[in-house]
């Protein structure tokens, strides 16, 4: 049941919070031992939520009874908040991140923790891919997509960086939406980069990614980004249909070569399926300048990160990976100038592409360079989604097709800066046209 179908299930009475919950309790019994989505999870305490929540003028809440996953970066108070890392091993926050505070305030309940890597990085959690379990289910918020993949919750909260929403969300075969940068407050959640950071949800369709995100936006005094530039347009939800087929511009950017075949073949047939559904769709090259982006949003996550670390480091230095202390070690070597110069080329790279926007609806692009990997080593990488994010753009990733493990593929639909609803739009008819669904892992 999509989150929509839920809150009028919920709303006219058709089913109850409490038989909710505990349907979900008895399907992440069977399936989790295996899946190990959860960081923290208490069924006892779900339930008594639900109980909580139920009957009522709460039923009008837009998120009225909703079990959520909560990456495990995100604070939350009384519950146990471990950052993927032994340092916080024991920490209970006293008082929840923003965000989570406004999903309660809207009716939501805090379901489970989600499996983050350390400190949503690249160490990588227990979490597996719900569709095959020797497969890693992407990162940093790997539990949080492998949860909703497998029915544990209707919708969950992720982080993105570089590429941890829509890369697992593509591996796990849901929809993953990375909102505008400033979009929906960092208020309590672990900051890795504070320049980079973005708070993305995970749902199994973009009309319940639209509704989720529309719940959590909003301007907060406690996170600067929810306030630059040109104020955040509120979503309209239920998402309103584009109206027209859209003008889609395809980037296959300079690591194009990075895409496995199977990858590149359902690109193409996606992009195909789309013309003849009446997309306009025209190949954009981009430029030279864009050639050096992927070392600029190393950069610059290098450096915020050497910051932001510095007193942590010092305490527990000991503690982290390998993987962390290298970058930090990295971002330690880049000089003030040198890291003005970056974001200074990130504004370049985003007023090219606010220009590319004003001849298309949205750009089509991949999310991954395939299907998930296998093993549960590493995460994966995060080629096609790091532009994005440096650029603050909106990302959705949509389910578009299996490749020959039979794991699922997907295909990203990237809007214009702080115009989500229209990527929005876009991304639910590109949904519609190309008709993948993936049912839920474990059926």
């Amino acid at each position: 049941m999509g989150l929509r179908a839920l809150h009028f299930a919920f709303k006219e009475g058709r089913l109850t919070v409490p038989d909710y919950v505990q349907a979900l309790n008895e399907r992440v019994a069977a399936l989790e031992p295996e899946i190990r989505a959860f960081e923290w999870f208490e069924p006892a305490r779900a339930m008594a939520d639900a109980e909580e929540r139920s009957g009522g003028i709460l039923k009008d809440l837009p998120l009225y009874g909703v079990p959520v996953g909560v990456k495990d970066i995100i604070a939350t108070r009384g519950i146990p908040t471990r950052m993927g890392s032994r340092i916080f091993a024991n920490h209970v926050p006293a008082r929840s991140a923003g965000l989570v505070r406004r999903l309660e305030a809207l009716g939501g309940i805090v379901m489970a923790k989600t499996v983050t890597t350390e400190f949503a990085f690249r160490q990588p959690g227990k979490t597996r891919n719900p569709w095959h379990t020797g497969h890693t289910p992407g990162g940093s918020s790997s539990g949080s997509a492998a949860a909703v993949a497998a029915g544990f919750v209707p919708v969950a909260i992720g982080t993105q960086t570089l590429g941890s929403v829509i890369r697992p969300a593509a591996f796990c075969g849901v929809v993953g939406y990375k909102p505008s940068y400033g979009a929906i407050s960092r208020d309590g959640v672990f900051p890795f980069s504070r320049t980079l950071d973005h708070v993305g949800v995970f749902a199994r369709s973009v009309e319940d990614a639209a509704w989720f995100g529309a719940c959590l936006m909003g301007i907060d005094p406690r996170d600067e980004a929810t306030g630059i530039r040109a104020p955040m347009r509120s979503l309209s939800v239920p998402l309103a249909p584009l109206g027209h087929a859209p003008r889609l511009a395809v980037v296959r950017t300079p690591k194009w070569s990075l895409a496995s075949e199977p990858q590149r073949a359902n690109f193409e047939q996606s992009v195909a399926a789309l013309r003849d559904a009446g997309a306009v769709v025209r190949e954009v090259a981009l430029p030279a300048s864009f050639n050096d982006a992927w070392a600029v949003v190393g950069a610059i996550m290098d450096c915020d990160a050497a910051r932001g670390f510095a007193s942590l480091e010092s305490r527990h230095r000991l503690q982290m990976s390998p993987a962390l202390t290298d970058l930090l070690d990295r971002g330690k070597r880049i000089t003030p100038e040198q890291h003005a110069k970056n974001l200074a080329r990130r504004e370049e790279y985003r007023r090219w592409l606010d220009g590319l926007h004003d001849g298309c609806d949205a750009i089509a692009t991949i999310p991954a360079p395939g299907e998930a990997p296998p093993g549960l080593a590493n995460t994966g990488d995060a080629v096609f989604c790091s532009l994005w994010s440096l650029t603050g753009l909106p990302a959705i990733t949509m389910p578009s097709g299996r490749g020959p493990r039979g794991l699922p593929l997907g295909l990203q639909v990237v809007g214009r800066y702080r115009e989500d609803e229209r990527a929005l739009q876009v991304a639910a008819w590109c949904e519609g046209v190309l008709g993948v669904r993936m049912g839920l892992a474990g059926d």
